[in-house]
């Protein structure tokens, strides 16, 4: 049985309580509660989606256009994309590319969470992947300071992984002369 129209408004209201309160956790740095309201909110707003009033339809991911995004979607992408920030916080980087790709699952245009997306594949090592998404963000906002941190981020793990290769192969051709 679909819900009226007012049960769906009174869990928007409460949905988007629970994400601001998930923000007020995260701005007094308690990670950990922001991410229990958020995940309430989506809880709320996530069960709306999917009611058969919902303004939602399915779509082709093909000729998708930002303005297909409906409100409601945005919220939910937000909100994932505001636990990716908190997983990222952290530092589970596995769940961060987790809540990133869930965020992008309902809005792809969601610039934050494609930002988020890269962050996490680059702590997890994906470097390659994490450079690509940070190539399509730049076309946007070539001089986003954020950028060029994660830019950084990329240069220090390719420098890491570089030393390390050298220390394993220096220590290939010495074990002969024993």
């Amino acid at each position: 049985m679909p819900i009226s129209e007012e049960e769906m408004n009174q869990k928007m209201a409460k949905g988007l309580e629970y994400k601001q309160e998930g923000a007020v956790a995260f701005k007094a740095g308690q990670y950990e509660e922001a991410l229990k309201r958020y995940h309430h909110a989506l809880l709320y707003l996530r069960g709306l989606n999917d009611n058969p009033m919902s303004v939602g339809k399915s779509r082709d991911p093909e000729n998708l256009k930002e303005s297909d995004i409906t409100e409601l979607e945005k919220e939910i992408s937000t909100i994932n994309a505001n636990m990716a920030l908190c997983q990222l916080r952290l530092e589970r980087f596995d769940r961060i590319v987790r809540c990133a790709n869930e965020a992008l699952k309902v809005n792809p245009f969601n610039k934050k969470a494609k930002f988020r997306l890269a962050q996490g594949l680059i702590r997890e090592g994906s470097i390659i992947k994490a450079a690509k998404l940070l190539d399509e963000l730049e076309k946007d906002s070539p001089n986003d300071p954020a950028f060029a941190a994660e830019r950084r981020q990329i240069d220090l793990k390719e420098k890491q992984a570089e030393i390390k290769q050298r220390k394993e192969f220096a220590g290939m051709f010495d074990r002969g002369k024993k």
